[in-house]
């Protein structure tokens, strides 16, 4: 009784063993490829061999070997120093690659908008040079017309001055004329003027 009791415990044991044992999974490591034994040992023939990378179930663990069970429902005694717990780079995580792809696709879309916006500003300071050119030339035009106009104000105020001297002497010419006239008159006038009497007077 003790008997079938220790062996329906140690097949129990051996269960649980093997039922943790495949819950874990591991890859094989960065070697071209490796090959299955049919028995923990480098006696055993080989039975196959499996691609470097490839995730794979573990089901029992021996002192060098660790059986075993590959995407093709394959079962094998594998060496386990070329097991690894962590993924081969050759498979890249999807995550990640969607992750850089992402960043890429920002990245890009950062450098068109840094593009855009540098055309931009090279076109707004573009526009301001012409049109600093431009408000330089009509500065430079109205200080042009400015002088051009104080010249003609200059002429015309000279002008303005040859008038007025002009015109006060003609009117010093009709003033002194019409002096001369009055003093012309003055002395013609006594001299008839008595001469009529005397004649009347005989």
């Amino acid at each position: 009784m003790q008997k079938r009791l220790k062996g329906l415990f140690a097949s129990l044991l051996c269960v649980a063993t093997i039922q943790v044992a495949q819950a874990e999974t591991q890859y094989v490591t960065e070697n071209l490829h490796t090959f299955l034994r049919k028995g923990a040992g480098d006696n055993f023939k080989i039975s196959g061999s499996i691609q470097a990378g490839e995730a794979v179930n573990i089901l029992d663990r021996k002192e060098r070997y660790t059986l075993i069970r590959d995407s093709k429902n394959r079962e094998g005694w594998i060496l386990s120093s070329e097991l690894s717990t962590t993924p081969s780079a050759k498979n890249e995580n999807p995550q990640l690659k969607a992750k850089v792809q992402d960043l890429t696709l920002k990245l890009n879309n950062l450098d068109k908008d840094w593009q855009q916006r540098t055309v931009e500003m090279q076109r707004r300071a573009s526009d301001s040079d012409q049109r600093s050119s431009q408000l330089l030339e009509e500065n430079s035009q109205l200080k042009r017309e400015l002088e051009i106009t104080k010249n003609k104000n200059r002429d015309l105020e000279a002008l303005l001055d040859a008038g007025k001297r002009e015109i006060a002497i003609q009117w010093f010419i009709y003033g002194g004329s019409v002096l001369g006239v009055g003093l012309l008159l003055g002395l013609i006038i006594p001299i008839i003027l008595p001469k009529r009497r005397r004649r009347d007077g005989w």
